[in-house]
């Protein structure tokens, strides 16, 4: 059956990796191989994902501080890090299971669908293109020079913006700190995935509700919906 359009969400914003999509391996084969040219012992899958979440120059400083590396090698890693993974951005990435039936169920129903990360902007819309999930998207934000990232509210509201929507009418879905915080900052109610990076344990997030599925999002509309009307 579906939905009207102006159900409640009319809105909803996904993170990227770790919510929609499992890149870890593609992220690790870039980082050991830019690590490897210093001499740096590689990294397990398992340490890569603890290691995810915040950017690019989070993680590689997350890496170098864990080999005991001067960080001032820092960007200079960085620059080696994007260059080794823009070669292979989704070769070993895979899609959730239920994560394309999902959009393609929301965006049939009329609802607007979004992308905030704090990935690379210019590489998110690669990998959305590369993965053929773009067309799902109505608004996407990663990670742009001399913006703000997540928990910062601004981008996941610039986000809501563009898909039309107001605060009252969007939902966000992560599986992260910086995910729920954002959220929180923005007003928004938040759904949490269990099967992400998170670096801490699901329930321990503070989102208002868990799913172990995307299959099971749409459960979780009614009990989410503001008891406020959407000006």
């Amino acid at each position: 059956m579906t939905s009207n359009p102006g159900d409640w969400p009319r809105a909803i914003v996904f993170d990227l990796d770790g919510t929609l999509i499992d890149s870890a391996p593609d992220i690790a084969h870039a980082l050991n191989a830019a690590t490897a040219k210093r001499g740096l012992a590689p990294f397990s899958l398992p340490e890569v994902k603890e290691m995810i979440g915040g950017g690019v120059p989070q993680l590689v400083d997350r890496a170098l501080v864990a080999r005991g590396f001067p960080r001032s090698e820092l960007m200079a890693l960085v620059h080696d890090f994007l260059a080794l993974y823009r070669e292979n951005l989704t070769t070993r990435t895979v899609i959730y299971d239920g994560a394309r039936e999902l959009l393609a169920r929301l965006h049939g129903e009329g609802r607007r669908l979004g992308i905030c990360t704090n990935k690379n902007h210019e590489l998110t819309l690669a990998i959305l293109d590369q993965l053929d999930l773009a067309k799902y998207f109505g608004a996407v934000f990663g990670e742009r020079d001399g913006k703000p990232r997540k928990p910062d509210p601004a981008p996941l509201l610039e986000t809501v913006a563009t898909l039309g929507s107001t605060p009252q009418g969007a939902l966000m879905v992560g599986d992260s700190e910086a995910d729920v915080a954002c959220a929180r900052n923005a007003k928004l109610p938040v759904v949490a995935v269990t099967f992400g990076y998170s670096k801490v344990a699901p329930e321990a997030l503070g989102a208002d509700a868990m799913i172990d599925a995307l299959g099971d999002l749409p459960q979780c509309f009614n009990a989410l919906k503001p008891r406020r009307k959407e000006a």
